[in-house]
C-alpha cells in the first residue's frame, strides 16, 4: 500500500497546539489533512465520525447511555450529511433517535430486520424519530457506490435477501460493510460487527475493493474475525472500538497478535479514550 504522507492519530484528552505539517490537532478537516475518522469514546459501541470540508457522517451510534450527541457537540458536529447505522444491536443504533431529535440529518442509511428476530425499542425509536423528521431512511444496496461531496461511500455487504440465517450472528453478519474514500487523502474500510461468515463473502466477492489505509475492526475486536480479512485490508492503522473491562472479553489477544503481526499501528478506544485521524496522502488502491 502507498504509504501515507500524513497520518495523525491523538488521543484524547486533546492536546494544545498542531502537529507537523500544519494539520489541526482537533480532527477538523484542513487542506493538510482533508479527510479525518473520530473513533468516539461511547463504551462497550461504535460510533465513527467522518469528516471532510464538505461533509460530516456518523457511522453508528452507541448505546443509549454513550450520549453521543454529547460527543458531537464535544467536536463541533451540529448536523450530519449521513446517518449510518450498520444493523439493529443497541450497542449500534442506540443513540440514533437522540441524534435525529438533536439535530439536522440529511439522509439515514439502514436495513429492515430480520423477521425472525426481536428488534430493540430503539431501533423502532429511530425510524420513529427520522419519520417525524421528514428524514429519508435507506437500505442501501450492496455494490452502490455514493459519492457525498468530496466523499465517496463503497457498499460491500450484505448481499440482499437473508443470506445469514442459518448462522448465530445474523444480525451481525448483516452489517452494512463501507469502504469510505476521499482521493488523493486516503481510505477507511467500516464492517459493523460483520464475522466470518459476512468476511468470507467480502473476501470472494471484494477483495480488491477492502484495500484501505484505516481498518475499523469488526465487531469490537472479537475472536469472530478471520484474521486473512483483516489482513486483506492492507490497512496500516487498525482502530478498535471497545469498552473498558466488557464483559466479552473483547478484544481478542489473537485478533490484536495477527494485527500487530501485520505490521498495524493498533489503537483502542478503552486505552487510549477517543481517537482522531487525519488522513492525506495517495488513497489505497
Amino acid at each position: 500500500m502507498p504509504a501515507l504522507l500524513l497520518l495523525v492519530v491523538l488521543l484524547v484528552p486533546l492536546l494544545a497546539g498542531c502537529v507537523p505539517g500544519g494539520a489541526r490537532s482537533d480532527g477538523v478537516p484542513t487542506a493538510d489533512a482533508p479527510f479525518t475518522l473520530t473513533a468516539l469514546d461511547v463504551g462497550q459501541g461504535d460510533a465513527t465520525l467522518l469528516r471532510t470540508a464538505q461533509v460530516a457522517v456518523l457511522v453508528d451510534t452507541g448505546d443509549p447511555d454513550a450520549d453521543v450527541v454529547r460527543l458531537l457537540r464535544r467536536e463541533g458536529v451540529d448536523r450530519l450529511d449521513l446517518l449510518i447505522v450498520t444493523h439493529a444491536h443497541l450497542d449500534h443504533v442506540g443513540g440514533a433517535a437522540a441524534v435525529l431529535a438533536a439535530m439536522p440529518v440529511s439522509v439515514v442509511w439502514m436495513h429492515p430486520v430480520p423477521d425472525a428476530h426481536p428488534v430493540v425499542a430503539e431501533h423502532h425509536a429511530a425510524l420513529r424519530e427520522a419519520e417525524l423528521r421528514g428524514v429519508p431512511v435507506r437500505g442501501p444496496p450492496e455494490g452502490a457506490s455514493v459519492a457525498l461531496g468530496d466523499l465517496v461511500l463503497e457498499v460491500l455487504g450484505p448481499p440482499p435477501g437473508r443470506p445469514y440465517d442459518w448462522t448465530r450472528g445474523e444480525l451481525n453478519n448483516t452489517s452494512i460493510v463501507l469502504r469510505a474514500t476521499v482521493a488523493g487523502a486516503g481510505s477507511v474500510l467500516l464492517a459493523g460487527d460483520a464475522e466470518r461468515e459476512a468476511q468470507a463473502d467480502l473476501l470472494a466477492n471484494h477483495r480488491d475493493r477492502l484495500r484501505a489505509d484505516v481498518l475499523v475492526v469488526p465487531h469490537h475486536g472479537s475472536r469472530t474475525s478471520d484474521p486473512e480479512f483483516l489482513l486483506a485490508t492492507g490497512a496500516s492503522l487498525a482502530i478498535i472500538s471497545v469498552g473498558r473491562g466488557n464483559r466479552h472479553g473483547h478484544p481478542a489477544v489473537e485478533i490484536v497478535d495477527a494485527l500487530e503481526a501485520a505490521g498495524m499501528d493498533v489503537r483502542r478506544t478503552d486505552r487510549d479514550g477517543t481517537v482522531r485521524i487525519g488522513l492525506a496522502g495517495i488513497a489505497a488502491g
